[in-house]
């Protein structure tokens, strides 16, 4: 399974998105809340997999897309976002996130997404 670092501002999203991974079998090797903290965990880190929020104090959840994909495109991004924008999506999606999950989810979805974007070249 897939090393994860997930990126949430909410520690209680981070709790959740923690239980979930883990007991998917995907090891959480580190936890970021805000942008600058992010790009650094995610070059120290070299996760395989990131699960990302889109809205957080510090900048754009695009912005640490944008990082990731110009250093590692192999990098799995699932971008978790409450907003349901089309646009948004589209424009996630051609950056080179591999999956987008709305909030709220399930365990279910979770399971389903980062399987699909694990699963993609």
């Amino acid at each position: 399974m897939a090393r994860v670092l997930i990126v949430d501002d909410s520690r209680l999203a981070r709790a959740m998105l923690k239980g979930m991974l883990t007991g998917l079998g995907h090891q959480v090797v580190g936890e970021a809340e805000d942008v600058k903290p992010a790009i650094e965990a995610f070059k120290v880190l070299n996760p395989d997999m990131v699960t990302l929020d889109l809205v957080m104090p510090g900048g754009s959840g695009m912005e640490v897309l944008k990082v990731i994909m110009a250093a590692k495109p192999t990098t799995a991004v699932v971008v978790i976002t409450a907003s349901g924008q089309d646009e948004i999506k589209k424009e996630l999606m051609a950056i080179g996130a591999r999956a987008v999950l709305a909030k709220p989810f399930t365990a279910e979805d979770l399971k389903t997404v980062t399987g699909v974007a694990a699963s993609l070249p």
